[in-house]
């Protein structure tokens, strides 16, 4: 295993786990809450339902021409229930509100406003149209219906909308009577049951993959650094000219200063005069051989071959990215992982 996987690996298991935590743990826990709901019975603008417990007091809002009562839950997000004297034919009122390329007698999947949404003609007291749009985070979720003289809109604003989530929605819709106790035709439940199988991909998303993504990030990052490795490590054609003691790639180094740690991949060289790091196929940085000498240590590395550590006095030369010579001016560590390591000691001639 390479060194500074070690050293990154309790860093992504972090960002995964602080992934994880701030992002799924949060909507399962409202999934959980939203298919575990206590319900209690309620009233809004002349209809009798019934809502999860954990529903506040109703806000009204006395407006004009509707008139609305919302209530805020932890389960299903908020529900508002509108009303007013229809001045026109449903569909045309449907055709409007949902902004549907056609008239509502069939299922229509489509966009508004580039975000997924799906339409339904639904029987809830007598023909009604039920509509589900992604907008943003949030999903809408809509049934509207004429009754006793008024027309109704029965809406819930769904933060991190869930399979669970709506089927409370699709119970209030279930439990609504009429101002005279009516009962919702019994098709009604055929009709969401349809809805939800039929449900456009994008209006709830999928939390399992939601919950790998940052798996499938680890992983993509962790395969781009691998053939950046793989390329940073490729040997140049000049090693095996002749004037090479000994030359091998890939190979990993560490360069360490007291304040400056790098691990990286590389192809290395002995000359005749000089030690040569490439990097990309290309010198990246040269040591004269004459001050190597009594100043060569060994050791094993973690989970690996033994290396050579060369410890270096001065500025280095490096041959490009002329910007790191700064921090490594001081006494300098290169350590050469290699399971070869007697024959580059006797290239190196220490």
């Amino acid at each position: 295993m390479r060194r500074q996987t070690l050293f990154l690996l309790p860093a992504l298991l972090g960002a995964l786990a602080a992934s994880f935590a701030v992002g799924y743990l949060p909507l399962r826990a409202r999934m959980a809450l939203a298919a575990s709901a206590q319900w209690r019975p309620a009233q809004a603008q002349g209809l009798t339902l019934r809502l999860p417990a954990d529903a506040k007091a109703p806000v009204q809002d006395p407006g004009d021409p509707w008139t609305a009562t919302e209530f805020h839950t932890g389960s299903m997000g908020t529900l508002r229930i509108a009303r007013e004297r229809p001045r026109g034919g449903l569909q045309a009122a449907l055709r409007g509100w949902f902004e549907l390329p056609g008239p509502l007698d069939r299922p229509i999947t489509y966009r508004v406003h580039g975000q997924p949404a799906q339409a339904r003609p639904v029987t809830a007291f007598g023909p009604s149209g039920h509509f589900l749009r992604r907008q943003g985070r949030m999903a809408a979720a809509v049934c509207v219906f004429d009754l006793d003289g008024f027309r109704y809109w029965v809406q819930a604003r769904i933060p991190d909308p869930s399979p669970a989530a709506l089927a409370c929605f699709d119970r209030v819709l279930l439990s609504l009577r009429g101002p005279s106790g009516d009962a919702v035709d019994p098709r009604l439940a055929l009709d969401l049951q349809a809805a939800e199988a039929g449900l456009a991909p994008g209006i709830c998303p999928n939390f399992a993959w939601a919950a790998l993504m940052p798996v499938v990030l680890m992983i993509g990052l962790g395969g781009i650094s691998i053939v950046i490795s793989r390329r940073s490590g490729r040997a140049p054609e000049t090693t095996g000219a002749a004037g090479v003691r000994y030359a091998e790639a890939p190979v990993e180094l560490r360069l360490a200063t007291r304040l400056q740690l790098k691990y990286f991949e590389a192809a290395i060289a002995v000359l005749e005069d000089r030690l040569v790091v490439y990097t990309f196929g290309t010198p990246f940085l040269e040591l004269p051989l004459a001050g190597l000498g009594g100043r060569v240590a060994e050791g094993s590395g973690w989970f690996g071959p033994p290396y050579l550590e060369l410890t270096l006095e001065g500025a280095l030369d490096f041959r490009k990215l002329r910007r790191w010579a700064g921090p490594w001016t001081a006494r300098t560590r290169l350590r050469i992982y290699t399971a070869d390591s007697l024959r580059l000691r006797v290239a190196l001639g220490v």
